[in-house]
């Protein structure tokens, strides 16, 4: 995985998480690509993040959202009826234990080359 797509999976989790948390994050198009975002996290090392995610994901039947978008939101329906199944991965998430910037900027820096 390029250092320009690690950036924008990463980027696409924050600004989705921050902005409607992770129910937001798995309704729109950025989750679609829910486990290369997983893979990206580990990327750089941000494994707790990951962890948080993975966690959510458990959440879907069969242990993974659909990366269709329209099937993802059929199922989320039922995942989180009332958007707040992933309430404590939010939570988890927006304390910050890692510095995703920082290590995305760093493993830009690494693949250069």
């Amino acid at each position: 995985m390029d250092r320009d797509q690690v950036r924008h999976l990463i980027d696409g989790l924050e600004a989705e998480v921050n902005n409607g948390g992770l129910d937001q994050f798995f309704f729109n198009n950025a989750g679609d690509d829910a486990a290369a975002t997983m893979e990206a996290l580990a990327l750089v090392g941000a494994s707790r993040t990951a962890d948080i995610l993975r966690r959510a994901c458990a959440k879907f039947p069969g242990g993974m959202p659909p990366a269709d978008r329209f099937a993802r939101q059929h199922l989320l329906e039922e995942v989180s009826p009332d958007s707040d199944a992933f309430e404590q991965e939010d939570e988890d998430f927006l304390v910050y234990e890692e510095d995703l910037a920082g290590l995305v900027a760093g493993y830009a820096q690494r693949s250069v080359g």
